[in-house]
């Protein structure tokens, strides 16, 4: 039996509240494995965390770039999106994108009831840790939306992986 063929996708974007934000498991198992996508990807790998670090230059995992995708980043932010791109100072220096989604925090309730009419996910008894991990997870879809629609074609593969149940709400 033949093996099948390895199809890799044009973009792989992975979103973790632990990108840049070392708080457990999920830290190690993205930065370990980021050397080996970038060797298989290089640029095309992103990965997005939030932007929890009140002052940028304490957070010893992120470097900004301002000059990164500058093009885009100055027509997401026309956009309302909030981020910094940079690299995540682990091995291979992947690009890493903060998203700012606490700006966003004031919308909540209409972002859920979008999800409620949409998709039919009930929010009614979710407390804030709950609200605030899907503000994040929509704020971080909303960037990987910017980036397809302003930089790529119909036609390019893209994979989207949302780790951990606090990012999900991206996939919406």
């Amino acid at each position: 039996m033949a093996k099948p063929e390895t199809i890799l996708p044009d973009y792989l974007f992975e979103v973790s509240w632990e990108v840049c934000n070392k708080m457990g498991g999920i830290y190690t198992v993205v930065a370990t494995k980021a050397l080996n996508i970038k060797a298989l990807m290089g640029e095309r790998h992103i990965l997005l965390g939030p932007d929890v670090w009140m002052d940028l230059s304490a957070n010893p995992d992120f470097t900004e770039d301002v000059n990164l995708l500058k093009d885009w980043r100055e027509a997401a932010a026309k956009e309302g999106i909030v981020m910094k791109i940079g690299r995540w100072n682990i091995p291979g220096q992947p690009i890493a994108i903060l998203v700012g989604y606490k700006h966003l925090l004031p919308q909540v309730n209409e972002i859920l009831a979008g999800f409620w009419e949409s998709f039919g996910v009930d929010s009614l008894s979710g407390n804030w840790d709950y609200k605030e991990n899907a503000v994040f997870g929509y704020a971080a879809g909303k960037v990987i939306e910017s980036f397809y629609l302003h930089n790529l074609m119909p036609s390019d593969k893209v994979v989207a992986q949302f780790h951990e149940w606090q990012t999900g709400a991206g996939l919406l």
